[in-house]
């Protein structure tokens, strides 16, 4: 009852927070990418280190590629990931986020990969959240979360991490 009443008080929270994200804003045209941030979800079981292949593409320091990991409970996270980590209690019924989490959405991001598949509330709220100037995702979450839609299966991230590629030089090399 408390997780549906939870769920349901976010829900709300994170539409107000998408109908302001929605909004037409003029973006600064991009001039390259010096920082990568990524919000996966654990239950896709993809090794974080997948995303190191964009931010070496884009010379981008290993340092400056974020990887925050969704876990469904705290007994799945290890001591050594519990900085990097996060689990729904996380975030309050009325969308506090804790440090981590604020410290994770206020850091500017030129990219913000939003690697998970299901239409799961903390994995969107978060997403939203996050301060960012370009957004990747999937089609089977909320299209107004990402500004490039990336169809392919959550497991082929081989594919996932060349399309991105592809789809991140035409939009940050060929600005003329």
């Amino acid at each position: 009852m408390l997780n549906w009443l939870k769920r349901t008080l976010l829900n709300r929270i994170y539409r107000s927070t998408i109908k302001d994200f929605s909004l037409p804003k003029k973006r600064r045209s991009p001039k390259g990418i010096k920082n990568i941030s990524v919000i996966l979800d654990y239950r896709l079981g993809i090794d974080k280190e997948h995303f190191q292949k964009i931010g070496k593409y884009f010379n981008v320091p290993r340092r400056n590629i974020r990887v925050l990991t969704f876990f469904q409970s705290k007994k799945q996270i290890d001591e050594s990931n519990s900085a990097i980590s996060y689990t729904s209690k996380n975030i309050s019924n009325f969308g506090v986020l804790n440090d981590v989490l604020s410290c994770f959405c206020s850091r500017s991001s030129d990219i913000l990969i939003n690697f998970y598949d299901k239409d799961d509330i903390f994995l969107k709220y978060l997403s939203a959240k996050t301060n960012k100037r370009f957004s990747i995702g999937f089609n089977s979450v909320d299209n107004e979360l990402n500004d490039l839609i990336i169809e392919v299966d959550s497991q082929d991230i081989d594919v996932f991490v060349d399309e991105c590629i592809k789809y991140l030089k035409i939009f940050f090399t060929n600005n003329k």
